[in-house]
C-alpha cells in the first residue's frame, strides 16, 4: 500500500517559505548599496582657482598647485612690498609734520604784506597780487577771502588759512618769498639771494633765502619718500597679476601632467616711475 509522504504533499517545514526567518529584501538591498558608497576627496586641480586665489593674495594659487617655493616667494614679496609702503607713508608723513611747523615759525603773513613792495621793483614775480594766491580769514566770518585783498591796507585779525596750498605757496613761487623772517639779516642786510634755473632755453631767477631753501628741501625729501610708497603700490598690484598669472600655469600643468618649469618674478627699481625694473619669465623643459 502506498502512502503519500509529507515531503509530495507540500507540508514539510523545510520546504516551507517563512518570512519571518528574515527581514525585507529591499531594505536589507538598500542597506547594502549606502554602506558600499565611499565618498573619495575631489584631488582635481583647477587652473581657475588657482589663478583667483592668487590674485586675491600672492602665492596663495602657487601653494594650492603645490609649487610651495614659489607660494613662499610671491606671499613674502607682498608682505615686504606692504611693510615698504608702510614705511614710506610714515616717513612721508613725519617729514610734511615737520616742514609745516617749520612754515608756521618761519613764514608770517603780515612780513609778507609789509616788505612785498620793498622787492616789488627789482623783482618782476615778487608782488603781492600774482598768479597765486593764499586763503585767508577774517575775524568773526566763516567765509574766507583770497590774498589779492591785503594789496592795499591791512586788515586788522586776518589770519591765513594754512591748508595744502599755503605749505606749497610759501615755498614754490617768488610771490610769497617777503614773508620768510630772513629776508634782512639781523643788521639789517639783504637777506635774500638770487637763484638761476635754467628753462629750456631761457634762465629764471629765483628769490631765494637759507630759510626757504630748508623748507624746498623738506618738502623735496617728504614728496620722494612719498614717491616711493606710491612705486611700492605699483609693485604690489604687479605682484598680484603676475602671482595669478605664474598660479594658473603651475595648476594648469599640473592638471595636464606636462614636465614644464616655470619661473616668474618682478624686478623693482627705485629709478623707474612704477616702482618696477621688469618682469622675468623663464620657462624650462
Amino acid at each position: 500500500m502506498l502512502s503519500s509522504s509529507p515531503f509530495l504533499r507540500g507540508e514539510s517545514k523545510l520546504l516551507k517559505y517563512e518570512p519571518r526567518f528574515h527581514g525585507s529584501l529591499p531594505v536589507v538591498q538598500q542597506q547594502l548599496e549606502a554602506d558600499s558608497v565611499v565618498t573619495l576627496p575631489d584631488t582635481t586641480v583647477y587652473p581657475g582657482r588657482g589663478l583667483i586665489l592668487s590674485l586675491a593674495l600672492p602665492g596663495m594659487g602657487e601653494w594650492y598647485a603645490g609649487a610651495k617655493t614659489k607660494a613662499l616667494f610671491f606671499f613674502g614679496f607682498e608682505v615686504a612690498a606692504w611693510l615698504s609702503w608702510k614705511s614710506f607713508s610714515d616717513k612721508g608723513e613725519a617729514i610734511e609734520s615737520k616742514y609745516e611747523r617749520f612754515a608756521d615759525e618761519h613764514w608770517d603773513l603780515y612780513d609778507w604784506w609789509l616788505r612785498t613792495p620793498w622787492l616789488t621793483s627789482s623783482y618782476g614775480d615778487v608782488v603781492c597780487k600774482g598768479t597765486h594766491h593764499l586763503s585767508l580769514f577774517l575775524p568773526g566770518q566763516t567765509s574766507t577771502i583770497s590774498s589779492d585783498s591785503l594789496c592795499g591796507d591791512w586788515i586788522d585779525g586776518v589770519e591765513v588759512v594754512r591748508d595744502h596750498e599755503y605749505y606749497e605757496n610759501v615755498g614754490k613761487y617768488d610771490q610769497f618769498v617777503a614773508g620768510w623772517s630772513d629776508l634782512f639779516a639781523s643788521d639789517g642786510s639783504n637777506g635774500w639771494w638770487e637763484k638761476e634755473k635754467s628753462v629750456g632755453d631761457s634762465v629764471e631767477i629765483i628769490v631765494m633765502t637759507d630759510l626757504k631753501k630748508d623748507y624746498i628741501n623738506q618738502r623735496a625729501r617728504a614728496n620722494d619718500a612719498y614717491r616711493m610708497a606710491t612705486y611700492t603700490v605699483t609693485a604690489i598690484m604687479f605682484n598680484h597679476v603676475v602671482s595669478g598669472l605664474d598660479a594658473f600655469i603651475e595648476t594648469r600643468r599640473r592638471k595636464l601632467g606636462t614636465e614644464l618649469d616655470t619661473a616668474v618674478g618682478l624686478t623693482f627699481s627705485p629709478f623707474t616711475r612704477s616702482g618696477v625694473g621688469g618682469i622675468t619669465f623663464a620657462i624650462r623643459w
